[in-house]
């Protein structure tokens, strides 16, 4: 693992205080896009769309950065405020438990 990666990766985590690690391609990630629609708070939500990268070695690398720092190689992985926050898996209990909402606002993604 490159230190240069995970030193990048982190930064973007630091950087944004909302990001998600994502696909183009993947259903996972568009289920999670609509949540932000929903919630109205897409433009607030740094994408990184791993797929898009012009050069895949620096995506690969990028992605093996972000896992080390997950835990957990998955996409979407969302990062609130500095912390994993989780992936659709997370949203989807959250809202079926009823504590999507609270968990937006006490992480301050909506009022």
């Amino acid at each position: 693992m490159s230190k240069e990666y995970i030193e990048r990766a982190q930064g973007l985590i630091n950087r944004h205080p909302y990001l998600m690690l994502s696909k183009s391609w993947c259903p996972d990630c568009h289920y999670t896009y609509e949540i932000w629609n929903q919630y109205n708070v897409k433009e607030k939500v740094h994408i990184i769309e791993l797929d898009k990268f012009e050069d895949q070695n620096e995506a690969d690398e990028l992605e093996k950065a972000f896992t080390e720092i997950a835990g957990r190689k998955w996409v979407p992985t969302i990062f609130f405020n500095g912390k994993i926050l989780g992936t659709e898996e997370d949203l989807k209990a959250w809202t079926k438990e009823g504590k999507l909402t609270e968990i937006f606002k006490d992480s301050n993604l909506i009022n």
